[in-house]
Formats: structure tokens, sequence, C-alpha cells
């Protein structure tokens, strides 16, 4: 007996339909902004599962503010090069607040890259969702690339 077969018997078998097929395209939208670091609680020398707050002002790409940003991360691991972090990240903007979660290592050369997931927000972005990318192109400047997917009609 096959997985759909076995879903099938166990009343899922339109979920199982549903996962096997695949979702239409949908339309994206990016918003990208830069955060500028105001303030950070992280240590000279960090220890695993320490937790600090970084904080920023946001400008689009032609350096209009647009808001401000809070970062509330973990460290996950520390490495000979330094640390790996878990943060998570509140863009409060003038027409609503994006949250996103990501991963990175916090030593290496700049640019440093990450990428996260858009978990939601509030305002006109109550849906949200997708993917975001950022950048550090130095120590206190990230660029952040929200990569939103719009709702379906």
């Amino acid at each position: 007996m096959n997985r759909r077969d076995h879903l099938a018997g166990l009343g899922l078998g339109l979920v199982a339909g549903a996962l096997a097929t695949p979702a239409p395209a949908q339309a994206r939208s990016t918003v990208e902004l830069i955060a500028k670091r105001k303030r950070i609680t992280l240590p000279d020398l960090p220890v695993l599962g320490l937790t600090y707050i970084a904080t920023f002002d946001l400008t689009d790409k032609a350096g209009a503010a647009s808001g401000v940003a809070a970062a509330s991360t973990s460290i996950v691991d520390v490495t000979l090069d330094g640390p790996v972090i878990l943060s998570q990240v509140v863009l409060q903007l003038a027409d609503g607040e994006i949250h996103y979660q990501r991963v990175i290592n916090r030593f290496g050369a700049f640019p440093r890259t990450a990428v996260g997931a858009i978990l939601g927000g509030t305002g006109v972005y109550a849906i949200a969702r997708g993917d975001v990318k950022i950048t550090w192109p130095d120590q206190d400047t990230v660029a952040i690339a929200l990569n939103l997917i719009e709702p379906s009609t």
C-alpha cells in the first residue's frame, strides 16, 4: 500500500491530494529597506544561550525615513570564528509591521548574507508571508529585501 492509499484509508485522501498538487504561481512584491543600527547589547565575548537586542532606524533605498526595527536575538552556537545567531525581527513601518526570523553567522568578512522567513505582520501586512534576504555591507548597516507573496484572489 502506498502513502496516498494509506492516507485515503484514514479519511485524509483530500489532504494528501492537495499536498501532492503543485501550487499555482503567485505574484510577488519586494520591499527594500536599509537598517542603520542605533543600539546593540551583544557583549564582546558572547556565550551560548545569551540573548541580546538591537534597534535600528529604517530608510528606503533613497534615504527617506521609513520606520524603526527591533531584533531579539539568541546565540545558538559559538565557533572559533564567532557566534551563530537566531533573530526575530520586527519592522515597524507607517502602514503596519512585518515580522521575520533568520539565522546568520556573525563572523567573517563583510558583506555577510542570510535568508529568513516572513512570519506575518500587522496593518497592510496582516497576511504577510514570503522570505527575506539580508546583506550586511558593514558592521552597522543591513540591507533588507522582503519578498512578499501576494495573496491569491
